[in-house]
């Protein structure tokens, strides 16, 4: 299983990468395992939830618990039982956390790049005042700005405004991370309450 280099020596590093995981492949194993022996059942979701950036909670555990709960309904499977208590646990807590929108203009300003101009870009993010700002300069550094935006998934809508030249790149704040969160928060109210109720009609 992917997860501790040190158990393959063998492999180069970029080779640890082609060990591909999905939902349905942990799934499998842990349905497989679990009516095989409990125990490795056990030991094998011991050593996933240790490496939590292998198989993550959202992408990999989670749906995978939810295809375990459409195939499977046996209540006596400790390991199956356990990863969703975990996940109802974690959705839980998401869930408490506070869904408001921003109070101001200020959005996150964190940029990866630290040039001048990404800099100014951040600036204009930490503002909790200002809705707007135009970038006027040559194209490649409007480009690399838009780039920074995309890569760094800013809350800004762009257009290129050619009233004059050089152009300028009209960035507009919007709430793109909050709209993220409330569909999040929508979409974790549904799994929630699917894994309650079949975790309710076991016991």
């Amino acid at each position: 299983m992917p997860g501790d280099i040190a158990r393959f020596p063998e492999l180069k590093p970029w080779e640890h990468t082609r060990k591909i995981l999905t939902a349905s492949i942990i799934a499998d194993m842990l349905v497989s395992f679990s009516l095989i022996d409990t125990d490795l059942a056990e030991k094998t979701l011991d050593y996933m939830l240790a490496w939590p950036t292998m198989y993550d909670i959202d992408s990999i555990l989670l749906p995978a618990s939810l295809k375990i709960q459409a195939i499977i309904t046996d209540n006596e499977l400790s390991a199956i039982v356990r990863l969703r208590h975990i996940i109802i646990a974690h959705l839980q807590k998401r869930l408490a956390k506070n869904l408001t929108p921003p109070a101001d203009w200020r959005r996150d300003g964190s940029i990866t790049c630290s040039c001048k101009d990404c800099s100014e870009l951040s600036q204009f993010l930490n503002d909790p005042e200002q809705k707007q700002w135009a970038f006027k300069a040559a194209e490649a550094r409007r480009k690399h700005i838009q780039q920074s935006i995309k890569g760094n998934q800013c809350d800004l809508d762009f257009m290129t405004e050619k009233k004059s030249r050089p152009y300028s790149l009209v960035c507009t704040k919007n709430q793109a991370s909050y709209e993220r969160r409330v569909d999040l928060y929508k979409s974790d109210e549904k799994v929630l309450a699917c894994l309650i109720k079949h975790n309710e009609w076991q016991l």
